[in-house]
């Protein structure tokens, strides 16, 4: 599965979408459970949760390497020192994420996964997790090395950047559905995922603009396979 992430960071402007950073993109690799069918004897004894939900592992990776700050305070006409040191900042940050999701599907499974059901071919669901995220972001200056110059950076950051590897956790939202061609799946999923930090673009100040942890929007696209049904064909 892969597609586009829109970063919501300290670069940006709070509540305005459209100054998040959009060109970030994620693939991953899924795995799922299901509760019903012959492997787990369940068949004769099919429950609600084993009909409806499916559990979801997964192992992604995201990349960014243009955030920058965007909104009203970098508008042109601005020209203040402040707001040429906003405009100079750059970063990136590249993330590995392992986690699970507990699916919730309206239809049930049971009846969707047979191959004689044509009539069956969306299956729409809901979802909600928790991933593990191991993250390591950068930042420069085209005004020069704020590393050896603090003073390059605006004066909020001179002493809030966060540039090691780190790691935290994220609570997830989704929400999608699985289209039936043949034997195979086609997936379109739209997440949206809280990080218990706010350093994942480097980047943490204390005052009260900077309150809210990153959030990211990721929209992905996929292909499951059955393998269990490919199994039993041959």
């Amino acid at each position: 599965m892969a597609g586009p992430i829109i970063m919501q960071t300290d670069y940006g402007e709070r509540y305005h979408l459209p100054s998040s950073t959009m060109t970030s993109f994620g693939v991953s690799v899924v795995h799922y459970l299901s509760f019903y069918g012959s492997n787990y004897n369940w068949r004769n004894g099919a429950s609600f949760f084993s009909d409806h939900f499916k559990l979801k592992t997964e192992l992604s990776y995201y990349f960014t390497n243009d955030l920058e700050h965007k909104g009203r305070y970098v508008a042109p006409g601005s020209t203040t020192a402040e707001v040429d040191k906003l405009r100079a900042m750059s970063g990136e940050t590249k993330m590995f994420n392992i986690g699970t999701q507990l699916e919730y599907y309206f239809k049930n499974l049971e009846d969707y996964g047979l191959l004689f059901n044509d009539r069956e071919k969306w299956a729409p669901y809901i979802s909600a997790g928790v991933h593990f995220n191991m993250f390591s972001p950068k930042l420069e200056s085209s005004m020069g090395n704020w590393e050896a110059d603090p003073s390059v950076l605006p004066q909020k950051w001179q002493n809030n950047v966060y540039v090691n590897k780190d790691n935290t956790f994220s609570l997830t939202l989704s929400a999608g559905t699985r289209y039936k061609v043949g034997r195979i799946d086609l997936v379109l999923d739209a997440r949206w995922q809280y990080f218990l930090s706010d350093r994942i673009d480097g980047l943490d100040a204390v005052d009260g603009s900077s309150k809210f942890n990153d959030t990211a929007i990721y929209l992905n696209l996929g292909v499951i396979f059955d393998f269990e049904s490919f199994r039993s064909e041959y």
